[in-house]
């Protein structure tokens, strides 16, 4: 596989946007001009194509290796193709067998989990999946220090009780162990026991048993990846492409300019040039998928002392306006929001919504209460994991100045270095946008010590007893539970929301299967389909 080191990857964990609103409101109708004008005198884009996929994403995967690879759109769809799940995530919302076949938590807590196999499963190189082999996968995920090792750091023993069979020990309560094993987080995308004798070809090359291998003579690492049919996939009728190729294009416009021509047929999207995409004769879906945010890393004021006290971290949120940052930054396709959670989740409370209204007075004088009342600085990062973070982090910026806050952006080159930066405790805040997942993985990830998302390992008393009284707790009292988690996280001031934002995919005529729903927010090209009429 060819690798050019000059390119850089970019993706969906999420990050780095914005100047001022006003410039903010500027740029999108620039963009949404420049975008347009020859969208519509084009004609009909040509159909889909049924034999190849040609998939846009805005930055190169992280790396081929499940382990490594991140989750969510778009770092892990490379990993989707050619990797089967051990539990499916379907479009609706419901989970279905992959490489696991039976499931289910054992007595009460959410902590004893069986799993039964699916017999006769061949992975790509031929190795045969075995209760074993996936006991081996775990062992390796958790040591290799990519983003959801903690989660499986939290197996405490997996014991092998049979060929096909075996049975999971949680440390602590997990009850969204099913879902992680899902394809969007690749925690159940086991590797062949062949792959993990040499993980380090791992990154560049695809050991899995799903419906696709990596064509890597076709493939340039950061640039292009090319799959084709696994011959070993063990249902040959959900293979429906006969190639797929997944192009890097960083910039928007360019995917969509990519689209017009006929050189892609499927991309992630941004708001700013959705109305183009429609007006150019694609199919364009929208949803709330992410709360946009910044995440006030240094909660006990460690590095910046004012960030440790209650009283300034809600003079930054009653300083910043919600409404005006949704439509500048996103038009229609975002809503204000004061919690770190979308619309349908378990623990959303639409009451909390509106509990800091934009009062700059009132945040000057909780900053003077606090002792600050010329304000103070800290450095905050700004990674575009998500097209346009770096837009927003300098509208929330331009807000904060004018009551005496200078935040200065730190805006990586790569997600290497966003990673260390975080790690390192280089930031004291940072402006993130999170996918809409249940509370207990918002929780697990923006909240738990030890997680890439809390480097300062910040707690708190109530915040640490709801979190574990709703792992443990049983589906029908849960959401009860994170409603009173969420609402002391919004009083505590741990972070600063201010939007509920729509994902936008774009297709062309003829694409099928492009659909989400609340808990499968990111469509999964195996589902893909042709049209044939």
């Amino acid at each position: 596989m060819a690798d050019n080191k000059k390119t850089r990857r970019s993706m969906a964990p999420r990050h780095a946007r914005r100047t001022s609103v006003l410039c903010c409101a500027a740029l999108v109708a620039a963009l949404t001009a420049a975008c347009g004008g020859s969208g519509g005198s084009a004609g009909t884009p040509a159909r889909q194509n049924p034999d190849t996929l040609t998939i846009a994403v805005g930055a190169p995967p992280q790396s081929l290796n499940p382990a490594l690879a991140g989750n969510g759109d778009p770092l892990v769809i490379p990993v989707e193709l050619a990797y089967d799940p051990l539990i499916y995530l379907k479009p609706d919302g419901s989970l279905a067998p992959g490489l696991a076949t039976e499931w289910g938590f054992v007595g009460s807590g959410n902590k004893v989990f069986d799993l039964t196999l699916r017999p006769g499963v061949k992975f790509s190189d031929g190795a045969t999946l075995t209760a074993q082999s996936v006991a081996d996968y775990f062992a390796y995920f958790a040591k290799a220090g990519g983003l959801g090792a903690s989660r499986v750091q939290n197996f405490e023993r997996v014991t092998v009780s049979g060929p096909l069979k075996l049975r999971i020990e949680l440390k602590a309560a997990n009850p969204e162990l099913p879902y992680i094993l899902t394809q969007g987080f690749a925690i159940g995308d086991v590797i062949s026991p062949q792959g993990l004798k040499d993980p380090n070809r791992l990154g560049t090359s695809t050991a899995g048993a799903g419906q696709y291998v990596l064509d890597a003579g076709g493939s340039v690492t950061n640039q292009t990846y090319v799959f084709t049919p696994n011959p070993n996939y063990w249902n040959p009728k959900a293979i429906n492409w006969k190639k797929i190729v997944v192009k890097v294009i960083p910039d928007s416009n360019a995917a969509l300019g990519a689209m017009r021509t006929g050189q892609v047929d499927y991309m992630i999207g941004d708001t700013k040039g959705a109305d183009a995409a429609k007006k150019a004769g694609f199919s364009v879906s929208t949803w709330p998928y992410l709360f946009g945010h910044i995440q006030l890393l240094d909660r006990a004021g460690t590095q910046v002392k004012p960030l440790g006290d209650v009283r300034v971290r809600q003079a930054l949120n009653y300083a910043i306006d919600r409404k005006a940052l949704a439509k500048a930054l996103f038009g229609k396709y975002a809503s204000p929001s004061d919690q770190i959670l979308l619309p349908k989740a378990d623990g959303y409370d639409p009451s909390l919504n509106g509990t800091y209204p934009y009062d700059p007075a009132k945040a000057k004088s909780l900053l003077a209460q606090a002792g600050y009342p010329n304000g103070f600085s800290l450095v905050m990062a700004a990674f575009n994991l998500q097209p346009g973070e770096t837009d927003a982090a300098q509208a929330v910026a331009s807000y904060w100045s004018k009551i005496g806050v200078k935040a200065k952006i730190d805006v990586p080159v790569a997600i290497s270095a966003y990673t260390s930066g975080l790690t390192g405790k280089k930031y004291q805040a940072q402006m993130f946008e999170y996918g809409g997942l249940p509370m207990y993985l918002v929780a697990d990830q923006l909240l738990s010590t030890g997680s890439l998302f809390n480097p300062f390992n910040n707690t708190h008393p109530e915040i640490a007893r709801l979190m574990r009284e709703g792992a443990a707790a049983d589906d029908a009292s849960r959401p009860a539970i994170y409603k009173r988690l969420q609402k002391v996280i919004v009083e505590q001031a741990w972070f600063v929301p201010f939007a509920s934002i729509d994902k936008v995919t774009v297709a062309r005529p003829g694409l099928e299967g492009v659909t989400a729903s609340p808990r499968s927010l990111d469509p999964n090209p195996v589902f893909f389909t042709a049209s044939r009429g």
